[in-house]
């Protein structure tokens, strides 16, 4: 295995490791020289009453070459500042007692700078009012944190799966 494909694996782990704690039940999944790799954790919780505020943004996938930089913290501040906008804008239909479940796939690019300069509705929910929510979640964020500056790439791409009333994923193991 060539050096920089070793540091582009241990800087996805990294990646992989960081997100797991910080959802504590999600998947973080990762692409780094063609090679995609996933991750993830579960606690179980005896909640029966499970909502959408229980099931925040469940996975992110970087799209990018990470070219072996570590976007563990990035990713992990940036999907903070995402979720911080996601709760508020679950819609009502989503909420007790109607508890409408849906799926979003939200594909969008950060520029060095930290603009968001592009997104791509991957996967809708089929409710409009979800679909909405999640994409909001991304533009209220108005300006994540510039990128990393050993990241020579002209941008990061991620896309990030939103579901609302879905159950936990079970952990698996890779």
């Amino acid at each position: 295995m060539n050096g920089s494909l070793a540091n582009a694996r241990i800087g996805l782990v990294v990646v992989l490791a960081t997100a797991a704690l910080f959802f504590n039940s999600s998947d973080l999944i990762g692409q780094s020289t063609g090679a995609s790799t996933a991750a993830s954790s579960s606690s179980a919780k005896d909640d029966t009453k499970k909502t959408a505020l229980s099931n925040p943004p469940s996975s992110v996938e970087i799209l990018t070459d990470t070219q072996g930089v570590n976007f563990g913290p990035y990713v992990t501040k940036a999907m903070a500042m995402i979720k911080k906008n996601w709760i508020p804008l679950i819609p009502e239909e989503a909420r007790p007692p109607a508890s409408v479940q849906g799926e979003t796939l939200i594909r969008f690019t950060i520029s060095p700078d930290g603009k968001l300069s592009a997104m791509h509705l991957d996967g809708s929910s089929q409710h409009p009012n979800v679909d909405r929510a999640a994409w909001g979640a991304i533009t209220s964020v108005g300006q994540f944190p510039p990128l990393p500056s050993e990241f020579k790439g002209p941008n990061l791409e991620l896309r990030i799966d939103f579901r609302v009333n879905h159950p936990l994923p079970a952990p698996s193991i890779h």
